[in-house]
C-alpha cells in the first residue's frame, strides 16, 4: 500500500481542489472549505481565516471555524489568494 503524505496547508497551491468522497478520494487539507449553494448564486465557506470585503458576509461562528456567505464574484477573487477544498 502506498504511503499517504499530508502537505502543510501553506504548501498547497492556490485555487480550487475538488474531491469525490464517493470514489474514496481524500479531502485536500486546504485553507478554506467551500460549498456551492442550491441555486448557484453564492458559496458558503468554512475557514479559520477572517475574510473581509465586498460580497463577503459573516454567517456563524462554529467552534473554531468561521462560516461566510460569498457571492460568485467574491469567490473568484478568493480562489486566487487561498487554497480551497470543494466537494
Amino acid at each position: 500500500m502506498a504511503k499517504i503524505i499530508d502537505f502543510p496547508v501553506d504548501r498547497i497551491p492556490k485555487g480550487v481542489h475538488t474531491h469525490w468522497p464517493e470514489l474514496n478520494e481524500r479531502k485536500v487539507a486546504a485553507q478554506i472549505e467551500a460549498q456551492l449553494c442550491h441555486y448557484g448564486k453564492h458559496y458558503f465557506l468554512r475557514t479559520k481565516l477572517e475574510l473581509k470585503g465586498r460580497g463577503i458576509s459573516f454567517v456563524d461562528n462554529d467552534k473554531e471555524m468561521l462560516k461566510y456567505k460569498v457571492t460568485v464574484r467574491a469567490f473568484e477573487k478568493i480562489k486566487q489568494e487561498y487554497s480551497i477544498s470543494m466537494e
